[in-house]
């Protein structure tokens, strides 16, 4: 077997013209990427759906953490609050639930269905047409309605006990003509709004 012969050793010329050494990564340029120019008017709408939107659901939030503990959520209490507030000897037909805002008639079925099943409300139909369902509060729904806002009034108290009164007027104000346009009314805005 013949001697291993070792390879002479080969030099590697320094790289010229446009290829390059290799080397660590150059840093990336410190400049400020440019901004995209908006109008002012732009900027603000933007920045106002912004806080609205993260404000809207860290408000809600807090209220659905409330409704959770009676096994409901904040779309069951409102249907509560307007079945205390427009209570009939016989009920009130369903279909008056369906507000447009918090409630939609595709919910109205699955959100009773629900409060019945938790003894919070009954359904009956109508003597007059059968093609009407009643619904009614019962005295169970009803206590559940009252523990909850007591602490959903505490809740509010909180949220909004940054604001002065004047603020917090100017703040409904703007709300109820941003969902309907001009001065609005604030019983306009939603039935459960008012007195």
């Amino acid at each position: 077997m013949s001697p291993r012969r070792e390879r002479p050793a080969t030099s590697v010329a320094p790289a010229t013209g446009s290829a390059r050494a290799a080397g660590p990564p150059r840093p990336a340029s410190t400049k400020p990427a440019s901004r995209i120019r908006e109008p002012e008017i732009e900027r603000l709408d933007r920045e106002a759906f912004i806080s609205v939107y993260l404000l809207a659901g860290r408000l809600s939030g807090e209220v659905e953490a409330i409704c959770r503990e009676e096994e409901i959520a904040m779309s069951h209490y409102t249907i509560l609050w307007f079945l205390s507030r427009h209570q009939a000897p016989d009920g009130v037909p369903m279909g008056s639930l369906v507000d447009g805002h918090l409630n939609r008639a595709a919910d109205a079925t699955r959100l009773v269905d629900r409060l019945a099943a938790l003894g919070f409300i009954e359904r009956s139909s109508s003597s007059t047409d059968r093609r009407i369902v009643l619904v009614k509060i019962t005295r169970v729904g009803r206590e559940a309605f009252l523990r909850l806002t007591r602490r959903i009034k505490r809740l509010h108290r909180a949220q909004f006990g940054g604001l002065a009164h004047d603020e917090l007027r100017e703040l409904r104000r703007l709300a109820g003509k941003l969902l309907l346009g001009g001065d609005a009314n604030v019983e306009a805005i939603h039935p459960l709004a008012g007195r």
